[in-house]
């Protein structure tokens, strides 16, 4: 790379290209959970 800016933003496109492929998988086990943390949270907002 050139320079730091030229590496932050190669970086930067490469997570947004990961975080799109992965958004909508959920790992094992935290599907069942989802309900009783969305609670969790509900409670501590309230």
């Amino acid at each position: 790379f050139q320079n730091e800016e030229s590496m932050d933003r190669f970086l930067v496109s490469r997570f947004d290209t990961y975080n799109q492929k992965f958004l909508t998988r959920i790992h094992r086990g935290f599907q069942q959970a989802e309900a009783e943390l969305e609670k969790m949270f509900e409670r501590l907002t309230n």
